[in-house]
């Protein structure tokens, strides 16, 4: 038998009258009259075991060269090959007794095989299967290390098929089998080629080695006689079918024996068509994607070619395979799916499919493995990134590997602001993108899929992704005050450019206050006008827990330091890159005047259909926003954000950190003029939100300079999208319409109209109805100091020292003069700060407004302007002297809010 496969070379026989019970490759597990085959490894040549396993009873060796053993040998040009020929000998040649299918390609053996044995299984034929899940015999099912066994194994799985009479088996072909002769000598009467793209170069030298392999099993095929089966879509499968020729399968070439093509699609359904032989039949399966029916037509070809045409019941009664785009159901309409998909081309079938038929966020959860391609790592992100919202990058089998660099190899090439975040503990990424999606979003848990285990460093530990998804969707919101979405350390490195001592924990707080400092702490030392973190960074290093300080002054010389070159910036770099994982509708808010109540009018309408986080007090600034954005959570579907200014490029900063779906401003207007010069500078301040790529841009439209701007107006002009008019108090309340829409706002103060104006403006663009907004309106607006009516100790107090510039002051004095006109009024007004060279201008504007009221008392500097009754120089001063106050009076306390006019509210 050897002669005949050209393998023999000599023989030294020391016994003509040899006893031989069977063949092995591994001399650990050699017994008595046994034949050992000594097979050079990549690690270890089998001749250094000959003696172990004549000591073990070996009676013959097969070598490629005579071993020092006086021991009867053969000397083949081959031991590989060899072992195939004598181990299909000793077995009395199995594959002989039924017909061998074998499926080879990069992606999709697992499924063909699967679809293959369930079709013809389906139609009463007694079946076996071989492949990476294990093997098959007629229905019941046996674990299996190897995609292809070795020879010896795989004779006596097939061995055990012949004996329970099976007419078919069907077995992946892996390129290591080809390579390694696992299947020389084996008659296949049929062969399937899927396709080739990278893989498994951590083997083969180059992919042209790769692609080798797999033809030397389709020549295997030709040799046999069988008929070879060929995706050519598959440029290297249209290669190889014009070398051999026999069947063809396709969905862009009309010329194909199987042309198949989808129909209809959806997560639950798919309905394609197969033409073939001149005719075209139509099918249903439960099996989603267009790669599946690639798969379904591959093993409806192969089986018809054998003679077992499948007919539309058998189709439709196939079932997914484990761990291939296998569903996980759950009451929360979440598309959950496990997938073995582990090289770029796998994924890219797999996410494109996924991509097209859904309805919310598309989550893909990746790594890539240790110990094997490197190459193929960062493909493996760019395919996530083209077709998935958000792409959680984590580990897979790390195997002999650290985590972290196969991780740094997938994010290499990749710009820190794409859409990807990440774990190094796969099971946070896999809880982390459960928890984030909402109905009809889509999961994908890719690289793994039948896989109940991690590989780490030589120890295979349970990791079952279905019982790990289970949980997760039981899981809990994280506490409150912690972050919804933890931030691994990794995922700091590639943000801030800077790498450190890696820890496991993600970090939970993002502080700037070193006394708030907790277990997993990141600390940002900011530095501002009257502080600076850095005095505090030996104090924070110190408390237990604190994961690591963010400076910008301190050497590298402790692992927990992060050095930027400004921390504020860095702060707000982490704040956009953790605001940018989260779907949620962000709506920014700015303008001179009337931004808070703005703000607090549409939060009320919002908030009473969908979770909506909203600028928490002044947290306008670059400090403030990142605070406010900290604090979202999984489960908010609005954020409506303030952003403040006093000087320019600040709109910028803010509008980048938070990166908008929709901009409004309320008004332009003499505010912050010191560094703003003058209103021209404002406008061009508070545009900057409109450079981003808004898809909603909300602007008062009375104003003629915003004349040039495209977007969505406001005001009481006619040529406005909308259009506020009739303003008017009733009781309580200020009713007006809009568009001839009559709307009720639960406040006394008539230039709140405006700010309601905007927030309907913003909700009808959003499509709220007007039940909807008139049910929030009907909420009184939680505005702390501004414009706040109190009524105490018989007085009525109107508390506006928040903040103040000209036309908030001309306002509130308006609403002071007609609020009880029949009570005495008295005002306390401090300056209004901020307006630089122009500021005594404005305080004189304000005095002529007053002019007509004695009872004005003034607090401050430039407030003397006002003509008040009496002045002070400061709130203490006022203090010390307060002045008699009728007890039915109406008060008006307003001034900006460095003036600290609140001081004076527990005392008049």
């Amino acid at each position: 038998m050897l002669k005949n496969a050209d393998l023999f070379i000599s023989d030294s026989l020391t016994s003509s009258d040899l006893v031989l019970n069977s063949v092995n490759t591994d001399s650990r597990k050699v017994k008595q009259n046994d034949v050992f085959v000594c097979i050079k490894g990549f690690q270890f040549d089998g001749n250094i075991f000959a003696g172990k396993a004549v000591e073990s009873g070996a009676v013959l060796l097969v070598t490629e060269h005579p071993v020092g053993i006086n021991i009867s040998q053969i000397i083949v040009s081959d031991s590989r090959k060899a072992a195939a020929i004598i181990t299909s000998y000793f077995f009395d040649d199995p594959t002989s007794k039924f017909k061998l299918i074998g499926i080879t390609g990069t992606n999709g053996k697992t499924t063909v095989g699967y679809l293959t044995e369930q079709i013809l299984r389906n139609q009463g034929k007694r079946v076996g299967l071989i492949g990476t899940l294990g093997y098959i015999v007629n229905g019941k099912e046996f674990d299996s290390v190897l995609t292809t066994p070795d020879i010896i194994e795989l004779n006596k799985i097939f061995c055990e098929m012949a004996e329970e009479k099976v007419e078919f088996v069907i077995m992946e072909v892996s390129s290591h089998s080809c390579a390694l002769d696992r299947i020389f000598g084996l008659k296949f009467d049929a062969g399937i080629f899927t396709n080739l793209s990278q893989d498994h170069l951590d083997f083969h030298e180059s992919f042209t080695d790769y692609k080798e392999a797999k033809y030397k099993f389709l020549k295997a095929v030709r040799h046999s006689n069988g008929i070879s089966i060929f995706n050519v879509d598959d440029p290297v499968g249209n290669e190889f079918y014009n070398n051999i020729q026999t069947a063809k399968f396709s969905i862009s070439d009309v010329s194909g024996d199987y042309v198949y093509k989808q129909t209809k699609s959806d997560l639950d359904e798919t309905t394609f068509t197969i033409c073939y032989k001149k005719k075209t039949s139509e099918f249903k399966t439960n099996l989603f994607g267009k790669f599946n029916i690639f798969n379904l037509t591959a093993a409806f070809a192969v089986s018809s070619e054998l003679g077992c045409l499948p007919n539309t019941e058998v189709i439709e009664r196939s079932k997914p395979v484990k761990g291939r785009l296998q569903r996980v159901e759950n009451e929360r309409n979440i598309g959950i799916f496990i997938d073995f998909a582990h090289t770029p081309d796998a994924l890219e079938n797999l996410l494109s499919s996924v991509s097209a038929e859904k309805k919310g966020r598309l989550f893909c959860v990746l790594g890539a493995g240790g110990d094997r391609d490197k190459s193929k790592r960062p493909l493996m992100l760019k395919v996530s990134l083209k077709f998935a919202d958000l792409s959680l990058v984590t580990t897979d089998n790390p195997r002999f590997e650290e985590p972290e660099d196969i991780i740094r190899a997938i994010i290499a090439e990749e710009d820190p602001f794409d859409n990807f975040w990440i774990y190094q503990d796969r099971k946070k990424a896999i809880e982390t993108a459960i928890s984030m999606a909402r109905e009809n979003d889509i999961v994908i848990i890719a690289g793994k899929g039948h896989e109940t285990y991690q590989d780490i460093k030589g120890t295979k530990y349970p990791f079952d992704e279905a019982e790990i998804i289970q949980s997760a969707l039981k899981k809990v919101s994280s506490k409150k005050d912690e972050l919804s979405l933890p931030i691994d350390d990794l995922m700091l490195e590639k943000l801030f450019n800077f790498r450190f001592k890696i820890n496991f924990k993600p970090t939970r707080f993002v502080s700037t206050d070193s006394r708030s400092i907790r277990e997993n702490s990141l600390f940002f030392a900011l530095k501002g006008g009257n502080y600076n973190g850095h005095n505090y960074v030996d104090e924070v290093l110190k408390i237990k827990g604190c994961r690591a300080v963010v400076n910008s002054d301190f050497p590298d010389t402790n692992e927990n330091l992060i050095r930027v070159n400004d921390t504020v910036e860095a702060y707000g770099l982490l704040a956009k890159k953790y605001l940018s994982v989260f779907s949620v509708t962000k709506i920014a808010i700015t303008g001179s005047v009337g931004k808070t109540t703005t703000k607090e009018i549409l939060f009320n309408i919002v908030s009473q259909k969908f979770k909506t986080l909203k600028t928490f007090g002044n947290e306008n600034n670059l400090i403030g926003l990142p605070k406010t954005i900290f604090r979202i959570s999984f489960e908010h579907k609005f954020a409506i954000l303030e952003l403040g200014t006093n000087q320019f490029g600040e709109i910028a900063k803010l509008a980048n950190i938070c990166n908008p779906d929709i901009g409004a401003i309320t008004s332009i207007g003499a505010s912050h003029l010191e560094f703003l010069k003058d209103t021209d500078g404002v406008f061009r301040e508070k545009t900057d939100l409109f450079t981003k790529d808004l898809k909603v841009k909300i602007f008062p439209g009375d104003d003629k300079k915003f004349l040039n701007i495209q977007g969505v107006s406001f005001g009481k002009e006619a040529d406005n999208n909308y259009i506020i008019s009739g303003i008017s108090q009733l009781d309580e309340k200020v009713v007006f319409k809009v568009n001839g829409t009559e709307y009720s706002l639960n406040s006394m103060y008539r230039i709140f109209a405006q700010n309601a104006l905007i927030a309907i403006a913003i909700c009808k663009e959003r499509g709220f109805s007007d039940e909807d907004i008139a049910t929030g309106l009907n909420i009184k607006p939680e505005l702390h100091h501004r414009m706040e009516i109190e009524e105490k100790n018989n007085k009525t107090l109107l508390i506006d020292c928040y903040n103040a510039n000209p036309d908030s002051m001309k306002a509130a004095i308006d609403f002071w003069k007609n609020h009880k006109p029949n009570k005495p009024h008295i005002a306390i007004l401090g300056d209004m700060l901020e307006l630089g060279e122009s500021s005594k201008k404005y305080h004189k504007e304000i005095g002529k407004k007053l002019k007509d009221h004695q009872n004005v008392f003034s607090v401050g500097k430039d407030s003397i302007l006002f003509g008040a009754k009496k002045h002070f120089r400061n709130v203490y001063e006022f203090c010390s002297d307060i002045p008699s106050i009728p007890k039915n009076a109406v008060i008006l306390i307003k001034a900006s809010h460095s003036i600290k006019l609140e001081k004076i509210l527990g005392r008049i």
